[in-house]
């Protein structure tokens, strides 16, 4: 038990030292749906949803999603969401190999979280799942951004790469790909 507690105290110190670093706070629901996201992440050695995309594209698995059944949907919408705020935060390197790059991956999540909060938005028992995915869509680049922070502070991110922190300060303004072109004394035209 008290690793369990040592786990969600060094997730919500990561967090909390990552808003600091921004100069930002996440919305509470939010904060603890990212708690929550990272603590399964650590804990699950299926947490890549592997029965729900079996390596198809986050694009196709979220398609799909569409023509299920209710539960499936919800599931594989779910999935998409947390899988592309996960890639593309925690883990923006995984996206290297991959034809499309961290930009594709945020239209994906926030497209399958908004998917999810028009469906609960039409239950008035549900007000709280459509008001957590509807703060989730709006929030995500500010996850992204916290998940960077983190990924940098854990050594996830190659800072070296500058063309792709240029790359993907263009198409994100997330602050880290910044920070990494400062240090590199690399100021595109469009900082602002």
């Amino acid at each position: 038990m008290e690793i369990v507690e040592r786990f969600d105290a060094f997730f919500v110190d990561e967090i909390e030292a990552a808003e600091r670093r921004l100069n930002i706070e996440l919305r509470p629901h939010v904060k603890l749906y990212l708690i929550h996201l990272l603590k399964r992440l650590s804990e699950q050695r299926d947490f890549f949803y592997s029965e729900v995309v079996q390596d198809k594209p986050l694009g196709i698995v979220m398609l799909e999603a569409l023509h299920k059944n209710i539960f499936e949907k919800l599931r594989d919408l779910k999935a998409v969401g947390d899988l592309s705020l996960i890639f593309s935060g925690l883990y923006p390197e995984h996206l290297t190999r991959r034809m499309v790059d961290i930009d594709y991956f945020i239209q994906i999540g926030r497209r399958s979280y908004h998917l999810l909060s028009d469906f609960y938005s039409g239950f008035k028992s549900k007000q709280d799942l459509f008001t957590l995915y509807s703060q989730l869509v709006t929030d995500f680049i500010r996850l992204i951004d916290v998940l960077t922070e983190i990924s940098g502070e854990l050594h996830f991110l190659d800072e070296m790469d500058v063309a792709k922190a240029l790359r993907r300060w263009q198409s994100t303004r997330i602050s880290k790909y910044r920070e990494i072109l400062e240090r590199e004394n690399v100021i595109p035209w469009d900082f602002q």
